[in-house]
């Protein structure tokens, strides 16, 4: 068999003590970082915004008059986790209510300051509870204090005037004579008094203070024109001797002044970037972008996330009429036989904290309305899942 040769090229030999380093790769692997660099910020910067629009919270407060604080809580949760702890504002909790999307009641456990729910697949809970842990009283002075995760809105009771707030509100508005503030995330606490309305002493003192308040924001340079205006309309009702109309509309005032400062004030100074690297200057462009959509997104679910009443089901029961009940009852306050006609829209049966949610009373004055329909065999209460029923009765069978 022949055999078969193969020249090998010899190759040069470099002199002793030099090195030969091919720099094309270094140099493209140089050039191609700051693109890796970014896309993975791009990357992490995507997975936080849909992590954070994936976990849609929502927190609504109520304040009743006797301290009791009413609470709402929206989240999105994983429908294929079979359970979801929420920490809970307070340790002591009534009237706890858990719902899903669809409004159907779900199974929880509380356990201190959190509650665990049992999700059953659902994508979104909502649990209304009432605690009086975030209320203190000193006086006159009532305190509500509360450390939020998430923005959320506080909805205080009628007849009442803020005169303290350590925190910057995001809105302000007030909605049958009652303040409606929403508030960043953070520690915040508001200080408030039930006014009282109608005498020359209080109506001189609710214009020398928002003279105060508005004097203090117009010696930082910002405009009040519409606090100044509703401020002189104040003081001419209280010349005329409308007191309550000056007292009123000297707290309107305060409130315009502190609406009229966060409009001006949200402009934020532009610094000098001269001194700062590009590549530091395109992340903090890339995250403000990001942030940008992200705000964006989040109002846009918000807006579109709608607040629905607890949903009972029906259990083949009939309600009564409501007309039957006037006349078979004619002796019913005004007040009772509005509860009667809201039962009675809600299909004959609803919970105790709807009623306190409808007609803004406190949970002891709902009670006693509650109880006193009770007596007069209108009503009877049902405790479901930790949870007041009250359900209108059947009167024409009783008094057969």
């Amino acid at each position: 068999m022949p055999q078969e040769y193969q020249v090998i090229e010899v190759q040069e030999v470099l002199p002793e003590g030099m090195l030969f380093v091919r720099i094309n790769c270094i140099l493209t692997t140089m050039v191609r970082a700051p693109v890796i660099v970014a896309c993975f910020v791009l990357l992490a910067l995507s997975s936080f915004v849909q992590y954070a629009i994936g976990s849609q919270k929502v927190l609504d407060l109520t304040i009743y008059a006797d301290g009791t604080t009413h609470i709402f809580y929206q989240t999105d949760v994983d429908s294929q986790s079979p359970d979801f702890t929420l920490n809970l504002y307070g340790k002591s909790i009534e009237n706890l209510v858990v719902q899903d999307e669809n409004g159907t009641l779900l199974s929880s456990k509380v356990n201190e300051n959190a509650v665990t729910v049992e999700t059953l697949g659902s994508s979104a809970i909502k649990v209304d509870y009432d605690t009086q842990d975030l209320i203190s009283k000193n006086g006159k002075t009532w305190t509500f204090h509360v450390d939020s995760p998430i923005d959320y809105s506080i909805l205080l009771p009628k007849n009442t005037v803020i005169v303290g707030m350590n925190a910057s509100p995001l809105n302000m508005q007030v909605i049958d004579d009652q303040s409606l503030i929403s508030l960043p995330s953070g520690s915040s606490e508001i200080n408030y008094v039930f006014g009282i309305f109608g005498t020359s002493q209080t109506a001189n003192l609710a214009i020398q203070k928002a003279e105060n308040f508005i004097s203090a924001i117009n010696s930082t340079g910002v405009k009040t024109p519409m606090a100044l205006a509703k401020l002189d309309e104040a003081k001419l009702n209280f010349n005329q001797g409308k007191y309550s109309d000056a007292e009123s509309l000297a707290n309107s005032a305060k409130n315009l002044a502190l609406q009229e400062q966060q409009t001006s004030g949200n402009s934020i100074p532009k610094s000098s970037s001269d001194s700062l690297p590009i590549s530091l200057l395109i992340v903090v462009s890339i995250i403000v972008a990001g942030t940008t959509v992200f705000i964006i997104m989040k109002k846009t679910r918000s807006s579109n996330m709608i607040m629905s009443s607890n949903k009972i089901p029906n259990n083949n029961y009939i309600s009564p009429d409501k007309e039957t009940i006037y006349k078979l009852k004619p002796e019913l306050r005004q007040d009772d036989k509005d509860i009667v006609a809201f039962i009675s829209e809600k299909g004959g049966q609803v919970y105790e904290s709807e009623l306190r949610k409808k007609f803004l009373m406190p949970r002891t004055t709902m009670w006693r309305a509650v109880k006193r329909l009770e007596r007069e065999d209108i009503v009877e209460i049902e405790k479901v899942d930790q949870q007041n029923l009250i359900k209108l009765r059947k009167i024409e069978e009783d008094q057969k």
